[in-house]
């Protein structure tokens, strides 16, 4: 999905996005797109990323994102990396859950400033880390990756990873 700058992500109301066999989905607001893409644009050539959180839908086939983090302080990025620290996110977490609106981690988002949304074999080995790590409670964690052009047309991508099946590209629904 591309969008140019402020205008065309008011014009999109909500990026849903489906696996080719529609088993899984994942539908993130405008509001919150935004906000990503704001966090970008303050670091501009550096990658930063943060975490994704909400719930799933009655049928448990798609994950609807409510919130996202930024890059916590203990966090380490330059042009060619970003390893999300932890500092402050359990909290965060616990917050949502105990004030009664039940969101919960749903995966990891991150930003590729130089165009290319699509993850490196470093996000892949973290994805799958982290849909073993039981502390995570998240077996199948989903993975979104903003890329810019340096016309500064956002480019967003997203994925789910599976046991067995590995890393699988989230389709944008028209």
């Amino acid at each position: 999905m591309e969008l140019d700058s402020s205008e065309k992500i008011e014009a999109i109301l909500n990026y849903e996005a489906w696996s080719e066999d529609a088993k899984y989905g994942l539908r993130i607001s405008s509001q919150i797109l935004r906000k990503m893409i704001n966090i970008c644009r303050k670091v501009k050539v550096i990658e930063t990323g943060g975490i994704i959180v909400g719930y799933y839908n009655r049928k448990r086939d798609c994950a609807i994102v409510t919130d996202c983090s930024g890059p916590p302080k203990d966090s380490k990025h330059g042009k060619n990396y970003f390893y999300r620290g932890i500092q402050g996110l359990q909290n965060w977490i616990n917050k949502l859950w105990y004030l009664g609106q039940r969101r919960y981690y749903l995966g990891e988002w991150h930003f590729h400033p130089f165009g290319n949304p699509k993850p490196s074999d470093v996000d892949e080995k973290q994805i799958k880390e982290n849909s073993e790590n039981k502390s995570y409670k998240c077996p199948e964690p989903l993975m979104i990756i903003i890329g810019c052009k340096a016309n500064e047309t956002f480019i967003c991508n997203s994925f789910v990873y599976v046991k067995q099946k590995g890393l699988i590209e989230l389709r944008r629904k028209e």
